[in-house]
């Protein structure tokens, strides 16, 4: 299976869509105007997975300044692959992709944002050398 992986392009929010439905039932309209902020956000870049023309997974890297270093730190969430090509090396290769890109912006920390009853994020991330755990509260 050939992929490949490149920024996301506004013609791939439907696609994004429909991988999110898996998941999380969420209106249409308003995840396509979500999406369409991150596109254009000077914090965030989306990046797919894509074989055979058609968009199969996608992640958020989050590129925040971090005043405590002088630096910036890196955040990936929202990192999905559409149910039939899970484990197949899809997550490794939006990760790695989003790690690479990051440091092209200057990134000096990662940190990966997932729930952490994720057994399979939480595992995938630690192969990737992500090791620090950290504590994020959440409040609604």
């Amino acid at each position: 299976m050939d992929i490949e992986v490149r920024l996301a392009e506004k013609r791939d929010l439907d696609i994004i869509h429909n991988i999110m439905e898996e998941i999380q039932h969420t209106e249409a309209n308003l995840r396509t105007k979500r999406l369409d902020e991150a596109l254009n956000s000077n914090f965030a870049t989306y990046m797919v997975a894509v074989t055979g023309g058609n968009v199969i997974g996608f992640l958020n890297l989050w590129h925040l300044p971090d005043l405590v270093d002088g630096g910036y730190l890196g955040i990936i969430l929202d990192c999905y692959v559409s149910n039939e090509y899970r484990r197949h090396g899809v997550g490794s290769m939006l990760i790695n992709s989003a790690l690479g890109l990051g440091k092209k912006f200057g990134i000096n920390k990662f940190y990966g944002w997932m729930n952490p009853k994720n057994v399979a994020a939480v595992a995938l991330l630690k192969g990737l050398g992500f090791s620090t755990e950290t504590l994020m509260l959440e409040k609604r």
